[in-house]
């Protein structure tokens, strides 16, 4: 038989034990998951749908829509050009690589082929006869694709006309140096 105390003391311990059970349910009752509606963002005002693309993409289930995301940002900026631009899209991107939505190389890569003079599609090593001869017209066929993302970027979106006229030059002299090499790369064979 159980001592008086001890009754007590189990009486005390099982009550307070289904007291918090009941607090629990209760509490759990009362809140509803939400799902994020992970709407694109409207309107002129880069800030504002940057914050707002911020909210939405801090939700899981709208991270599979960045790239969705990310180009509603390119057509509300380019109705808002400033020379500011390129900052706020270097934070934006940089936020999502630090939430994890993009890698921090997927950030850079967006970040360089939009608003950057250099080009992303011609990373790599092209120095090779065997490797750029035979790819040298995909090569400048996508750092022409590239130019148009540059033309948004650098002169539609940031208003910087210089950097893209550097990025025009850029290319037109790589197509001149990659078939001076081919040139010579067939010569030597």
């Amino acid at each position: 038989m159980m001592r008086p105390l001890k009754k007590i003391y189990f009486y005390k311990s099982l009550l307070l034990i289904m007291s918090i059970l009941a607090l629990l349910m209760l509490s759990c009752e009362n809140r509803r998951y939400l799902k994020p509606s992970c709407t694109l963002p409207s309107g002129v005002d880069l800030e504002e749908a940057l914050d707002h693309s911020r909210k939405d993409l801090g939700h899981l289930e709208c991270e599979t829509m960045f790239d969705s995301y990310f180009t509603r940002l390119i057509e509300v900026a380019k109705r808002d050009p400033d020379m500011e631009n390129k900052r706020r899209f270097s934070e934006f991107l940089v936020w999502c690589a630090d939430q994890g939505i993009v890698s921090k190389r997927q950030a850079t890569n967006l970040y360089n082929r939009y608003f950057n003079v250099k080009f992303i599609a011609l990373m790599g090593d092209y120095n090779n006869c065997s490797h750029t001869c035979p790819i040298r017209h995909t090569v400048i066929a996508n750092m022409g694709k590239e130019l148009a993302d540059k033309e948004r970027g650098l002169l539609k979106i940031s208003a910087d006309s210089a950097a893209y006229y550097q990025a025009d030059h850029l290319l037109k002299e790589t197509e001149l140096v990659l078939e001076a090499t081919c040139t010579a790369c067939i010569a030597r064979r």
